[in-house]
């Protein structure tokens, strides 16, 4: 076989009815590259495109891949498990109001206090850094931001911000410096972590691990008194291509334009939100202020007594919404269940909170395939787990309700992310779930930049 092009390979899959994600299967190449590869994206190495030669010669293993059954031809829908079963509930929790009170005056404050400092946003999302910022007391001038959904919806809720640019690789800073004529007090961001997270293709060479450098190009430009960048506790022990760690990369390069600059592992859990979501938190602070680094203390904890508060809970943030099952909807925005399979309802009907299918004694009540945080409950009583970019997917991880028996909705994901009920989300489902799970909790950022405005402004 000749040398393999893009064309080729292109040619190959189809003549052979193989899918890239087949062919991915096989070779163990990762999808992400074979569809990059064939975009003339991506150049695979020797020994990938080796692999690829030997694999699409070998006849025998390529229709053993393409004759493969799927694991269930039809889908039933009937919901008669629910139907002929005792329908379960649950009460409003102690501190769900208090939660929600919080949430709704964020909110009040985003829209009425009166801005005292000026900020700018950077890899934007739909606006839950800015969110916090804002009422924080945080005027929000201008932002970027690559995701139509995600801009239409950050500008949606922040009319008066500025797009400074879609794609951050491509600013004019002449022309934006004239755009934002005012001096900037601090920058926030969080540039994406695909390339960080587990949770995606981590990647030493994704070029998204290098996009703090286009920050920085911001931080030199507009000089902020302070800026603050978020991003997933794994980039800590990521390692370039020379085997030095990102984040001394990112220190030093901050040090070099004149910023001393601190990080710390934090958990969204610790501040308010009722979630598990850990990450790290770079705060850089301008060296001509001479103002030493510090971070907030935590207000949450664990296990609560008299002078310390417990974590809030899945309930805490949801328990006032109505009980829905499998297919169900409500009247309340965005609080409607996906509508899952039979055999899908049949294996978690029964699964504790905390508790995957996959854990089922009976072995015919198990997921053919996954691992035991997919198909898996929330827990009532404790914080959420990480509210990913795939909340709806009752096959993801942790993605089922503590006590109903389906997916999350967009509302309590967005719920337990900790925005206000009041921050308007447009564009389709899908991509509303998306910028979600991909969002700096507000609840988290606005107690951040609180203390920055208090303690080092």
């Amino acid at each position: 076989m000749d040398l393999i092009t893009p064309s080729k390979l292109i040619k190959l899959r189809k003549n052979l009815s193989l899918s890239q994600s087949k062919l991915s299967e096989i070779t163990n190449i990762k999808q992400f590259k074979i569809s990059q590869f064939e975009l003339n994206k991506l150049n695979l190495n020797k020994d990938e495109i080796k692999s690829l030669q030997n694999i699409l010669k070998d006849k025998l293993l390529v229709n053993n891949v393409l004759q493969r059954k799927k694991r269930y031809q039809k889908h039933y829908y009937t919901g008669e498990i629910i139907k002929k079963t005792h329908r379960r509930k649950y009460d409003i929790s102690i501190n769900n109001n208090k939660y929600t009170s919080k949430l709704k005056e964020i909110y009040k404050k985003h829209i009425n206090q009166k801005k005292q400092f000026n900020c700018i946003s950077l890899f934007s999302g739909c606006g839950g850094f800015s969110l916090g910022a804002s009422a924080a007391g945080f005027n929000l001038l201008g932002f970027v931001e690559i995701n139509k959904n995600a801009r239409d919806i950050y500008k949606l809720n922040f009319n008066n911000s500025i797009l400074l640019g879609e794609d951050i690789r491509e600013i004019d800073f002449l022309k934006t410096k004239k755009e934002i004529s005012k001096k900037i007090d601090l920058i926030i961001g969080g540039p994406p972590c695909q390339g960080f997270s587990l949770a995606g293709k981590r990647d030493v060479n994704d070029q998204r691990n290098f996009l703090y450098k286009n920050y920085l190009d911001f931080i030199k430009n507009f000089q902020p008194k302070v800026f603050m960048m978020e991003n997933v506790e794994l980039l800590l022990t990521m390692k370039d291509d020379k085997n030095k760690f990102i984040k001394d990369n990112i220190i030093n390069d901050f040090k070099k334009i004149g910023y001393s600059i601190s990080f710390e592992r934090i958990n969204a859990a610790d501040f308010g939100v009722p979630q598990i979501r850990k990450r790290v938190i770079f705060l850089g602070i301008k060296k001509s202020l001479n103002i030493d680094i510090s971070f907030p203390k935590k207000i949450f904890f664990p296990k609560s007594n008299n002078k310390l508060e417990k974590y809030r809970t899945f309930a805490d943030a949801v328990s006032d919404l109505p009980f829905l099952e499998s297919g169900e909807n409500s009247e309340i925005d965005l609080h409607q269940a996906h509508r899952h399979p039979d055999h899908v309802i049949k294996w978690l009907w029964n699964v504790k909170e905390g508790c995957s299918a996959h854990q089922n004694i009976d072995r015919n009540l198990r997921p053919l395939s996954g691992y035991n945080t997919t198909y898996k409950r929330q827990i009532w009583d404790k914080p959420a787990s990480t509210i990913q970019t795939t909340s709806g997917m009752i096959s993801g991880s942790n993605n089922v309700h503590p006590i109903c028996t389906r997916a999350l909705t967009i509302r309590e994901a967005a719920r337990a992310q900790s925005f206000p009920d009041e921050f308007k989300f447009v564009g389709s489902l899908s991509g509303i779930r998306t910028v979600i799970g991909n969002a700096v909790p507000p609840l988290l950022s606005y107690e951040f930049c609180k203390f920055i405005k208090n303690y080092i402004l």
